[in-house]
Protein backbone atom coordinates (compact mmCIF):
# COMPACT_ATOMS: atom_id res chain seq x y z
CA UNK A 1 0.00 0.00 0.00
CA UNK A 2 1.32 3.43 -0.95
CA UNK A 3 0.82 6.43 1.23
CA UNK A 4 1.28 10.00 0.10
CA UNK A 5 1.89 12.88 2.45
CA UNK A 6 -0.92 15.38 2.54
CA UNK A 7 0.32 18.91 2.03
CA UNK A 8 -2.04 21.45 3.54
CA UNK A 9 0.29 24.45 3.82
CA UNK A 10 0.76 26.95 1.04
CA UNK A 11 4.26 26.78 -0.46
CA UNK A 12 5.83 30.06 -1.56
CA UNK A 13 9.21 31.02 -2.90
CA UNK A 14 11.12 32.76 -0.11
CA UNK A 15 14.21 34.66 -1.25
CA UNK A 16 15.84 38.03 -1.92
CA UNK A 17 17.51 38.70 -5.28
CA UNK A 18 20.10 40.90 -3.58
CA UNK A 19 21.36 37.78 -1.75
CA UNK A 20 20.53 35.03 -4.27
CA UNK A 21 20.31 35.46 -8.06
CA UNK A 22 18.14 32.31 -8.29
CA UNK A 23 15.38 34.49 -6.85
CA UNK A 24 15.11 36.46 -10.12
CA UNK A 25 13.42 33.69 -12.11
CA UNK A 26 12.41 30.51 -10.24
CA UNK A 27 10.30 27.95 -12.13
CA UNK A 28 6.52 28.22 -11.87
CA UNK A 29 5.94 24.51 -12.46
CA UNK A 30 7.68 21.92 -10.30
CA UNK A 31 7.21 18.33 -9.22
CA UNK A 32 7.05 17.00 -5.69
CA UNK A 33 10.43 15.34 -6.31
CA UNK A 34 11.96 18.72 -7.24
CA UNK A 35 10.40 20.31 -4.16
CA UNK A 36 12.04 17.68 -1.94
CA UNK A 37 15.45 17.81 -3.70
CA UNK A 38 17.69 20.62 -2.43
CA UNK A 39 19.74 20.39 -5.63
CA UNK A 40 16.85 22.09 -7.48
CA UNK A 41 15.70 25.70 -7.28
CA UNK A 42 12.25 24.70 -5.93
CA UNK A 43 13.96 22.51 -3.33
CA UNK A 44 16.12 25.41 -2.18
CA UNK A 45 13.68 28.31 -2.40
CA UNK A 46 10.15 26.97 -1.79
CA UNK A 47 9.02 26.99 1.82
CA UNK A 48 5.78 25.96 3.48
CA UNK A 49 4.09 28.97 5.04
CA UNK A 50 2.70 28.62 8.56
CA UNK A 51 -1.05 27.94 8.24
CA UNK A 52 -1.96 31.10 10.22
CA UNK A 53 -0.09 34.09 11.57
CA UNK A 54 -0.36 35.32 15.17
CA UNK A 55 -3.59 37.14 14.24
CA UNK A 56 -5.16 34.03 12.71
CA UNK A 57 -4.82 35.19 9.09
CA UNK A 58 -4.24 32.66 6.31
CA UNK A 59 -1.11 33.02 4.15
CA UNK A 60 -0.65 34.15 0.59
CA UNK A 61 2.49 34.29 -1.54
CA UNK A 62 3.89 37.77 -2.07
CA UNK A 63 6.36 39.24 -4.55
CA UNK A 64 7.85 42.69 -4.00
CA UNK A 65 9.57 44.45 -6.89
CA UNK A 66 11.74 47.22 -5.45
CA UNK A 67 13.50 49.96 -7.39
CA UNK A 68 16.06 51.81 -5.26
CA UNK A 69 16.49 55.33 -6.61
CA UNK A 70 19.75 57.23 -6.88
CA UNK A 71 21.49 58.58 -3.87
CA UNK A 72 25.20 57.82 -3.71
CA UNK A 73 24.82 54.67 -5.84
CA UNK A 74 23.19 54.05 -9.24
CA UNK A 75 19.51 53.04 -9.30
CA UNK A 76 19.12 49.34 -8.61
CA UNK A 77 16.42 46.69 -8.69
CA UNK A 78 15.67 44.06 -6.04
CA UNK A 79 13.08 41.35 -5.79
CA UNK A 80 11.70 39.70 -2.65
CA UNK A 81 9.51 36.62 -2.59
CA UNK A 82 7.90 35.54 0.67
CA UNK A 83 4.89 34.30 2.61
CA UNK A 84 2.57 37.16 3.45
CA UNK A 85 -0.39 37.58 5.77
CA UNK A 86 -1.32 41.26 5.66
CA UNK A 87 -4.46 41.77 3.57
CA UNK A 88 -3.93 43.71 0.34
CA UNK A 89 -6.63 45.83 -1.33
CA UNK A 90 -5.91 44.27 -4.76
CA UNK A 91 -3.78 41.48 -6.20
CA UNK A 92 -1.10 44.09 -7.02
CA UNK A 93 -0.48 47.65 -5.89
CA UNK A 94 2.29 50.26 -6.24
CA UNK A 95 3.70 52.88 -3.93
CA UNK A 96 6.68 55.20 -3.50
CA UNK A 97 8.43 55.85 -0.23
CA UNK A 98 11.39 58.19 -0.18
CA UNK A 99 14.26 56.70 -2.14
CA UNK A 100 12.43 53.72 -3.57
CA UNK A 101 9.39 52.60 -5.53
CA UNK A 102 7.66 49.26 -5.03
CA UNK A 103 5.14 47.03 -6.74
CA UNK A 104 3.70 44.32 -4.46
CA UNK A 105 1.67 41.39 -5.78
CA UNK A 106 -0.01 38.49 -4.00
CA UNK A 107 -1.33 35.10 -5.12
CA UNK A 108 -2.66 32.02 -3.37
CA UNK A 109 -1.41 28.82 -5.02
CA UNK A 110 1.80 26.82 -4.52
CA UNK A 111 4.79 28.53 -6.15
CA UNK A 112 2.64 31.24 -7.70
CA UNK A 113 5.07 34.01 -6.71
CA UNK A 114 7.56 32.83 -9.33
CA UNK A 115 6.82 35.62 -11.82
CA UNK A 116 10.11 36.67 -13.37
CA UNK A 117 11.77 40.04 -12.99
CA UNK A 118 10.10 42.53 -15.34
CA UNK A 119 12.27 43.82 -18.19
CA UNK A 120 13.47 47.42 -17.78
CA UNK A 121 10.82 48.85 -20.08
CA UNK A 122 8.08 47.18 -18.04
CA UNK A 123 9.77 48.30 -14.81
CA UNK A 124 9.60 51.87 -16.05
CA UNK A 125 5.87 51.40 -16.61
CA UNK A 126 5.36 49.70 -13.24
CA UNK A 127 7.20 52.42 -11.36
CA UNK A 128 5.90 55.42 -13.26
CA UNK A 129 4.50 58.32 -11.28
CA UNK A 130 0.86 57.61 -12.20
CA UNK A 131 -0.18 56.34 -8.75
Amino acid sequence: MFTFPIVTSLRCYVCNSDENSECLDPPHNFTEEEYRDNRTIPGRLLQECPAKDEEGRAPHCRTQYLQVLGGSVPDSFRLWRECGYTPQPTDCYKFSNGGHKERVCKCETDGCNSAPRPPPTLAEILFSNDH
